[in-house]
């Protein structure tokens, strides 16, 4: 099996499914209620059974996602979305004044809570889908085995560099949304996970992460949460090692000045 098809997918993969599943479901259900129409039976055109079922889809998904990432923001932005689709029934059977100003209203509580919290929701997709490039990339060459996770940090050995090195490295990654960083005494903790959100965490170490010692040393450790994601019962300690050979050769491009080679074998881990 292809690396790529190793790890499951991403919730937000959700959205554009059930939006193209309703707009289906829609259009039989509008054929179905035309049809009757034309039997003689008194019922409105709108697929009105569509759009119920499309608010609750928000609804629930806003829900899942809280859980998964410990974000506020997905069950209220669920909520509003929902409750907008469901409105939006009533609106085009042209129902009261009221009805349609709420509609009007709850549109542009939408608009400002997206636009107000737009930072968080891009930083979290780019965190993400950088997250999953990486593990991607580790299992790339790994194949199935019989130890699974274990809840232990994997030393990786040492690697050569100067504190202000690592310090321009680690802004590089944040820069690009590869890791969340968190700095501590004697260590930089760079933070990254498939699951919960980077934006939400206060410490580098509650998700899978790459702790870089001012002295060189690697250690790594990946989270159940994201081991679950994987299809396949990898090893462990080898996907493990994968990361930190992953976060050493990007070290030494950022040490060449090839930053732009990082991107380019991220990107290639689709």
């Amino acid at each position: 099996m292809g690396y790529r098809s190793k790890i499951r997918m991403s919730v937000g993969w959700i959205y554009p499914i059930g939006i193209l599943s309703s707009y289906i479901l829609a259009m039989v259900e509008w054929a179905i209620r035309n049809n009757m129409i034309k039997s003689g039976h008194f019922i409105k055109p709108v697929p009105f059974f569509t759009f119920t079922i499309v608010a609750i889809f928000f609804i629930v998904l806003g829900i899942i996602q809280l859980i998964r990432y410990r974000s506020w923001l997905y069950p209220v932005l669920g909520f509003l979305v929902g409750f907008g689709t469901f409105q939006a029934s009533f609106v085009m059977q042209q129902h009261s004044d009221l009805i349609r100003v709420t509609y009007f209203v709850t549109v542009i509580l939408i608009i400002l809570f997206v636009v107000i919290n737009w930072n968080t929701f891009y930083s979290q997709e780019r965190f993400e889908i950088n997250s999953r490039r990486l593990f991607r990339l580790a299992s790339e060459r790994l194949n199935e085995a019989d130890d699974g996770f274990t809840g232990r940090p994997y030393a990786a050995g040492k690697v050569e560099l100067e504190k202000d090195e690592l310090l321009g490295f680690v802004r590089f990654l944040h820069g690009s949304y590869i890791v969340r960083p968190f700095y501590y005494e004697s260590y930089v903790c760079l933070s990254f996970s498939m699951n919960t959100s980077l934006v939400v965490i206060n410490e580098g170490r509650e998700v899978s992460h790459v702790i870089i010692g001012y002295d060189g040393s690697i250690t790594v450790k990946v989270s159940d949460k994201d081991y679950s994601d994987y299809h396949e019962r990898l090893s462990f300690d080898q996907l493990c090692a994968s990361l930190a050979g992953i976060f050493t050769r990007f070290l030494d491009y950022y040490k060449e000045g090839l930053e732009s080679r990082i991107m380019i074998e991220l990107k290639s881990a689709k």
